[in-house]
């Protein structure tokens, strides 16, 4: 098979394929047989003659030359959008993906109330959430989806990258009310005599805390936070509070919702420790910048949290 002879659904499928690295689950998110899907695997290894995905002890995996392929895929199926929106937009009628990448706070807090206009303004458009841990600008750069939250700021090599500031950050402990500091007044020497929970979502080894306790010369390399608990993510963080007397330092508003559980409070976090990152940014790469439909969606974002005070 030529280039001139590939069908276009094959790259589409493919694409789907190397992201899932499942068979049976990408037939399911696209609505299409297993035998279909891996039809389509067989031309596809035999056209860039290579496996492209491989059987491990763990499932499958891909090949060095599919992680090549999977970027480039991207990189054409977004040209093609492009060209196809770039003809006209229709809100209406449109019925592409828009992918974000975000945190769990971030997702939970921001996307609700823009994925309610979407559904108003683009009934057919199709939302895709991802908050695996992970490097923030990565999916960005390789083209995965279309958007990330972050409160972090990408490095001065990342330099294809736009951003829109939506809301601001503040940050609560997050602890069982039967916690020894639930009714007492909390100050940094205080604080630092009880355990906390580490949620470490890019493999992090330093509570976020610890240097404005190294600030203030309350902690060393002798005199460290005691941290013996740790996370890859937010889930397991409230129930782990509920029942222990570990304390998390968490997004005000994540630790809002979880003391939903009547088990949970939440404490400010003392004046002398507040963190110095809070913003959070909404960031596209420019590869999207002029996408018509991407621009639509940035326009959401101004009208719900441009000037706006908003936390997330």
């Amino acid at each position: 098979m030529g280039a001139s002879q590939l069908d276009l659904n094959l790259l589409f499928v493919l694409k789907r394929l190397l992201e899932e690295k499942h068979v049976s689950n990408t037939a399911l998110s696209l609505n299409m047989s297993q035998s279909s899907v891996s039809r389509t695997l067989h031309k596809m290894r035999a056209f860039f003659d290579d496996e492209l995905l491989v059987r491990t002890n763990y499932g499958y995996e891909l090949t060095p030359k599919a992680e090549t392929v999977k970027q480039d895929i991207s990189a054409v199926i977004n040209s093609v959008e492009k060209l196809v929106h770039k003809q006209t937009f229709d809100p209406k009628s449109v019925n592409s993906t828009v992918s974000f990448y975000g945190l769990q706070p971030q997702i939970n807090s921001l996307m609700p109330n823009v994925i309610e206009l979407i559904r108003k303004r683009a009934p057919n458009m199709v939302v895709s959430l991802d908050s695996t841990p992970k490097r923030h600008f990565q999916a960005l750069i390789d083209g995965d989806v279309h958007f990330a939250l972050s409160s972090h700021r990408p490095s001065s090599a990342e330099q294809n990258i736009h951003s829109m500031l939506i809301a601001k950050r503040n940050f609560s402990l997050l602890m069982s009310k039967n916690h020894p500091l639930a009714n007492q007044d909390i100050s940094a020497e205080k604080l630092r005599e009880y355990q906390f929970g580490q949620i470490s979502l890019q493999g992090e080894k330093t509570l976020s805390l610890e240097y404005k306790y190294k600030e203030l010369g309350l902690a060393d390399k002798k005199r460290q936070l005691s941290v013996p608990i740790q996370l890859s993510n937010f889930g397991a963080a409230p129930n782990i509070a509920a029942q222990t007397d570990i304390i998390f330092h968490v997004p005000t508003p994540f630790a809002t919702d979880a003391c939903n559980d009547s088990r949970l409070i939440t404490r400010d976090v003392p004046p002398e420790l507040k963190l110095h990152f809070i913003h959070v940014y909404l960031y596209w790469h420019k590869r999207f910048h002029d996408d018509p439909a991407c621009a639509w969606i940035r326009s959401l974002f101004k009208e719900l949290y441009a000037d706006k005070d908003i936390y997330a």
